[in-house]
């Protein structure tokens, strides 16, 4: 049983292949799914980044939530307040069978 701090959404991706008139590739839409309830510990949390002289906030979390196979590899974490945390790729996926959760690192 995990205690609840936050949500996270999944990106799921639609559409894409090959259009059969042209050949040519269509692109895919990225859509977010629903909200999963989650529990999640910040690993760190600066102002320390820097990409051409310009600043940004590095953070990583780990994340739990009822066990479940995860496919995608992006999700958005967000708050129980509501407040976006923010856009991450998913790092590492585990699952904690002892716990019946899955940890995710992103």
């Amino acid at each position: 049983m995990i205690i609840a701090n936050g949500t996270i959404e999944f990106k799921v991706k639609r559409g894409g292949g090959i259009d059969p008139a042209t050949g040519y590739p269509v692109a895919s839409a990225s859509v977010w799914g629903d909200a999963v309830p989650c529990q999640y510990l910040i690993n760190s949390h600066d102002n320390l980044g820097r990409v051409q002289g310009e600043a940004f906030v590095r953070a990583s979390y780990t994340v739990l939530i009822e066990q479940q196979p995860i496919s995608s590899e992006q999700l958005r974490l967000t708050d129980r307040a509501g407040r976006v945390l923010g856009e991450f790729s998913i790092i590492s996926v585990e699952q904690l069978d002892a716990v019946c959760q899955t940890q995710i690192m992103v």
